[in-house]
């Protein structure tokens, strides 16, 4: 049975008001209950842990599965996945230089990850998590062989619940919807989807029309097991690009906590990166979002800069236009390791 997509206003403006139920539940249940520590710790722990740990019902919602859709296909999110292993390494530096950037244009979306200062305190970590996130989903096999995507996706439900009920104790007025709503996970999920294909295609690689929704696909799975309104996870990449259409005219815009968020992942780049490329991150990011997401994230125009970025880029589209394309997961694995020794070093340092 086909689920027909609904993008007007009055449906959206309702999915505001809904965040996720079940987890959400939980977590008020557990705050409650003063049993915090027990989840902030069970959050942490290995699926051989949590399978020990038969009595919890925190251990029992993250090694949970939820039912598969009727429209499940296996061999297509192992063909999700196999994109992703393909270009792993471009889609992880699309992941910080314009799936989040895009995230953080959204308004009054932006607004829960402003008040939940972990973006802006410790922004290396922050991307860490997020990295771990997505190849834990996205690496072959991480959702149908194993459970391991499942876990992911469970400790992240948590995540946002507990990120709900402190911000919404906090400065949050309701007149801007439940933090982390409906409408707002679903800009993620295309974030995370839909432009990081739109980035590829940027970078002069071609992706067949298989491979775009075959990718997409993964991405549907993994938003209805994220609990995200099955009308917003679009089938085909034609119609999730016109859904990243309808949410960026509906949230785009700028604003104050935009620009904060952008400023912190910018100096968190800049204090890890060779300091002789430090003067092209803000064009790189501003050429991938694009000069209209650009200026509502406050990023600044340098001509000498934006010429460089242009000229480099427009060779490496290029070069990767003309040349045969090799498998970059392995190369991707090295780097996030690297990023993990990094953040741990910094997170030391900082004590």
């Amino acid at each position: 049975m086909k689920i027909e997509m609904r993008t007007d206003n009055r449906f959206l403006n309702t999915l505001r008001q809904l965040g996720d139920a079940e987890a959400d539940a939980l977590v008020d249940e557990l705050f409650l209950q003063k049993r915090q520590g027990e989840l902030y710790t069970l959050l942490q722990q290995s699926e051989a842990f949590l399978s020990a740990t038969n009595s919890s019902p925190i251990a029992t919602f993250i090694l949970s599965r939820k039912k598969n859709p009727e429209w499940y296909t296996k061999e297509r999110i192992l063909r999700g996945q196999q994109v992703f292993g393909e270009y792993a390494s471009e889609i992880m530096m699309l992941l910080g230089a314009m799936a989040l950037p895009y995230c953080y244009a959204a308004s009054p979306g932006n607004k829960a990850l402003y008040l939940s200062d972990k973006m802006r305190q410790s922004p290396g970590k922050r991307l860490l998590d997020t990295a771990k996130f997505l190849i834990g989903v996205s690496s072959p096999g991480a959702l149908t062989t194993n459970n391991s995507g499942h876990i992911h996706i469970n400790k992240t439900r948590l995540i946002h619940a507990i990120a709900r009920y402190h911000v919404k104790r906090g400065a949050w007025d309701m007149t801007w919807g439940e933090p982390i709503n409906q409408e707002d996970m679903a800009g993620t999920n295309l974030a995370f989807s839909v432009v990081i294909l739109l980035g590829l295609q940027q970078s002069g690689f071609v992706l067949s029309p298989q491979q775009k929704n075959d990718f997409i696909y993964l991405w549907r799975y993994i938003g209805y097991q994220l609990a995200i309104d099955e009308t917003l996870l679009p089938e085909s990449y034609l119609e999730g690009y016109r859904l990243a259409q309808v949410i960026k005219r509906r949230n785009f815009k700028k604003s104050m906590e935009g620009v904060e968020l952008t400023k912190a992942l910018l100096n968190y780049y800049k204090s890890v990166v060779p300091k002789d490329q430090t003067l092209l991150i803000e064009s790189q990011i501003n050429y991938l979002v694009g000069s209209q997401v650009g200026g509502y994230l406050g990023l600044k125009r340098n001509t000498f800069a934006d010429r460089m970025t242009s000229f480099l880029s427009a060779s490496k589209e290029v070069k990767n236009f003309l040349l045969p394309h090799q498998s970059t997961f392995e190369a991707m694995l090295r780097q996030h390791r690297l990023l993990q020794d990094t953040v741990t070093l910094t997170i030391g340092r900082s004590k």
